[in-house]
């Protein structure tokens, strides 16, 4: 029988009111996966960026473009970006202790470009259908009927993380959302988080998605399975914790130990941060088979993505690196970021110099192409020597 986690942030909310509303977590985990404690202690963060497309599936039996535009899905991105980036607003709240743990993912969501057939899309599909997120009841019915990564055969080629986004998570209408761990939704064909549309955006449950996509990323819950006692999720720099539904404690509440309350894979209301062994943790799922394929640079082309990867990198680029003085005497400096090759190129596109690391020196005046790589990554700059 195929594990299951049922990963509910079960709430009781007041349905009527999504907006500024702090719900009650009940704990609902039925089951955790951690990886064998030697190969955590393996683990450490790839130093690359992962580009994932995402595809929204809005379900209602009414109106499913009332639950998400598109303004308000590249809001979504936007803040799961933000959050990913270690750009929280409130991460400036984190205690002191655990700041040093907070580090930038280096994982970047987009929304979809293309369809798995090739047509435009804006990354959002509408389906007037009263289903309900039901896990495993009407799960099957729901991602059946919206999945992009559904092959001929049905075996679930991961190109997309999709949202399916419903009015109701489960039969009791308290939940917020729940995902599949990696290793544990056959792979792949049912692989996405089944998300409540009240808990998208601009509430106070907002940080919720970043929690799900942890899940489907590899995360467990940071008190582990426990509920009601201290317990763990097997990475080394989360501490032990209790499950404190939507409260903000701090102190010593677990063995003596400082609580990570601020993590968004605890349920309480002030979560903005993951720590680094936690993204050493979603890189090796990235990097196994079963999400391996989701960033690859082809799944990039395939997804409408690639231009807007590509972009953003060439403005990273432009912003942080500074070439100097332009014009120059001969000595060309750069700075800005380190493990930088350079090659200079002259109008005709014969290379004249390089260097790596260091200034590029050439004494022929004249135009030229200042290519800097750093990675996979490069910009081009036009300088002049004199």
């Amino acid at each position: 029988m195929r594990k299951i986690l049922l990963l509910a942030l079960f709430f009781s909310a007041l349905a009527g009111y999504a907006q500024d509303v702090k719900p009650e977590h009940v704990c609902s985990t039925t089951d955790v996966h951690v990886l064998p404690v030697h190969a955590l202690s393996m683990l450490k963060a790839t130093g690359r960026e992962y580009h994932i497309p995402v595809v929204f599936h809005v379900f209602d039996p009414y109106n499913p473009q009332s639950k998400l535009s598109l303004d308000k899905a590249q809001k979504v991105i936007k803040l799961l970006n933000e959050n990913f980036a270690a750009k929280n607003p409130l991460i400036s709240q984190v205690q002191d202790v655990f700041k040093p743990l907070i580090q930038d993912s280096k994982i970047v969501f987009h929304l979809a470009q293309k369809d798995p057939y090739g047509n435009a899309t804006n990354g959002i599909t509408y389906h007037t259908r009263d289903i309900k997120g039901d896990n495993p009841g009407c799960n099957a019915t729901l991602k059946r009927q919206a999945n992009w990564n559904m092959g001929g055969d049905y075996s679930g080629i991961q190109r997309y993380l999709q949202i399916w986004v419903t009015y109701n998570v489960n039969s009791s209408n308290n939940g917020t959302g729940w995902s599949y761990l990696p290793d544990t939704d056959g792979g792949g064909k049912m692989a996405g988080i089944v998300y409540n549309h009240k808990y998208l955006y601009g509430t106070s449950s907002d940080n919720v998605l970043a929690h799900e996509v942890g899940h489907y990323l590899g995360l467990s819950h940071t008190f582990g399975s426990s509920y009601d006692y201290c317990g763990d999720d097997g990475i080394d720099d989360t501490p032990e914790t209790r499950c404190y539904t939507w409260e903000c404690r701090k102190g010593n509440l677990c063995n003596d130990g400082l609580v990570n309350t601020e993590n968004f894979m605890d349920y309480s209301g002030c979560t903005s941060m993951f720590t680094k062994g936690q993204i050493q943790y979603m890189h090796y799922w990235l990097e196994h088979e079963y999400r391996s394929n989701l960033w690859s640079e082809d799944n990039q082309k395939f997804t409408g993505i690639y231009e807007e990867v590509t972009v953003g990198i060439n403005d990273e680029l432009n912003t942080r690196i500074r070439v100097y003085p332009n014009p120059s005497k001969g000595v060309i400096n750069i700075t800005g970021l380190p493990g930088f090759k350079a090659e200079l190129y002259d109008v005709l596109g014969k290379r004249v110099a390089h260097s790596h690391n260091q200034p590029v020196y050439f004494h022929v005046p004249g135009m030229y192409f200042l290519k800097i790589i750093v990675g996979e990554k490069s910009v081009t700059k036009k300088v002049m020597i004199q």
